[in-house]
């Protein structure tokens, strides 16, 4: 298909607010390290990197090597039941991290995993309130999206209760206008 068709067949058969990046959506073919290629053949230096998830790059030959030996043995499975790759990851993870940070929990997805990182937070300190960072991105589940602080992300306009937004304490472009030495805990008192 080319570009055209794509981006007809996008409107047709998908989701009306599934949202997409420009006025006109670039369809993707593939990628190879730290290049993506659209349909037409066009080279583009990928800055995007899949939300973090191709941070190796794409179509890393020992990514794709490890892949294959695993949907080769099993495609999927539940963390209702062990299994090696689940604890010898736990495991390194163990590890790697200091102190307490002995224990793993694994998701799918950021959305999963900040809908779990709420659930737990609130279930460990009794409290209902969350502070979400404004200019954030945190999935799209009702609770994610109302987590990430820009409408346009809102699908439906989608707000759970409880959950206050707050300056990012970005000193480099700070969104008060202040310098370090001297602005204190102005993003902290933001809300």
């Amino acid at each position: 298909m080319n570009q055209s068709e794509i981006i007809a067949k996008q409107k047709e058969y998908l989701w009306p607010n599934h949202i997409l990046y420009y006025t006109d959506p670039l369809p993707l073919d593939h990628g190879e390290g730290l290049y993506v290629w659209d349909v037409e053949g066009n080279r583009y230096l990928d800055f995007f990197g899949g939300i973090l998830t191709t941070s190796v790059g794409h179509n890393h030959p020992l990514v794709v090597e490890r892949v294959r030996e695993q949907v080769g043995r099993m495609i999927h499975s539940s963390t209702l039941y062990p299994h090696q790759n689940h604890v010898a990851l736990a495991e390194k993870l163990a590890q790697l991290t200091p102190g307490a940070l002995q224990t793993s929990y694994f998701t799918n997805s950021g959305t999963e995993a900040n809908e779990t990182a709420v659930m737990a937070a609130r279930a460990h300190t009794g409290n209902q309130e969350v502070v979400a960072l404004r200019h954030g991105y945190s999935g799209r589940s009702a609770l994610a999206m109302s987590l990430t602080a820009h409408s346009t992300w809102r699908i439906g306009g989608a707000q759970i209760p409880g959950i206050t937004h707050a300056l990012n304490a970005y000193c480099y472009r700070c969104p008060l206008k202040l310098h370090p030495d001297t602005c204190g805990t102005a993003c902290a008192q933001d809300n």
